[in-house]
């Protein structure tokens, strides 16, 4: 008579924990979205605010700045889209390869010329936020993008 107090005992506590469990991964998958899109208009409003203040952009100017910044970061986003799938694949052929040293130089290789290929359009889109200055305008931003942007990554690294 003893075995069936603790089976319900050890039955209330399971669904104690699968309860808990269930809460707290509904959480950080529901909560992470949110967080991203906070540090979007945060980074967002940091930028608008440096190219207001720092180099003097116009309301025009900042309205020429979203839309490359719109399209930049849609063109982005597809290219590290493409670049997640790639890697599936690449581990793929490296397991079937049985990660020969050949095949993990290729496949290095081949994830640096899509690395390349990001860096190189991010490049391009700070030239282009570039052109969008005065001529006034431009030593400021050649001289303050940089330490603007240095400081960001030290932020998203906190």
């Amino acid at each position: 008579m003893t075995t069936k107090p603790n089976n319900k005992i050890l039955l209330l506590i399971i669904g104690i924990l699968l309860v808990t469990n269930i809460s707290m991964l509904l959480f950080f998958i529901n909560g992470r979205p949110a967080e991203r899109r906070g540090m979007h208009a945060e980074r967002k409003a940091m930028m608008t605010t440096f190219l207001q203040k720092e180099i003097g952009f116009s309301q025009q100017q900042l309205q020429q700045y979203d839309s490359l910044n719109a399209l930049h970061r849609s063109k982005v986003k597809t290219m590290f889209e493409y670049a997640g799938k790639e890697k599936e694949n690449q581990f793929k052929q490296l397991a079937a390869s049985n990660f020969s040293d050949s095949s993990i130089n290729i496949t290095a290789g081949l994830a640096a010329g899509k690395q390349k290929e990001i860096e190189v359009e991010i490049f391009i889109n700070i030239k282009k936020i570039r052109t969008i200055c005065t001529p006034e305008q431009q030593p400021k931003f050649d001289s303050l993008f940089y330490p603007m942007l240095n400081k960001r990554m030290d932020d998203r690294k906190k």
